[in-house]
């Protein structure tokens, strides 16, 4: 009965340095699994964040070269008008009128 009685313990001991060994190499495993999910999610966080850096970078250039379009637009029809209103002649009347505006105008104040 002895001998059965070590021959069991010695299977339970066995056993047990087995599922340790198994234990050890599965942790090792999903260790380096993590590991390497780690360095892949670093990698994929890095692209997206250069992707969103360009990204904004494209919309930064097209906001301004759209605010530069409405602006020489502006521009261009300020000028237009301004050209128009000085090929107007006016006559010695309107002239008058202009030039009475402006140097009465600090009397009327």
């Amino acid at each position: 009965m002895s001998t059965n009685y070590t021959e069991t313990l010695k299977r339970i001991k066995d056993a047990e340095e087995d599922s340790n060994r198994e234990v050890a190499e599965k942790k090792k495993s999903l260790e380096t699994e993590l590991h390497e999910m780690e360095k892949d999610a670093d990698e994929e966080i890095e692209t997206a964040r250069k992707d969103a850096e360009l990204y904004v970078t494209k919309q930064v250039d097209a906001a301004k070269a759209s605010a530069q379009k409405e602006a020489d637009a502006l521009l261009q029809s300020t000028e237009r008008k301004a050209n128009a209103i000085a090929a107007k002649r006016l006559d010695k009347k309107e002239f008058q009128k202009i030039i009475d505006d402006i140097v009465f105008s600090e009397f009327k104040e």
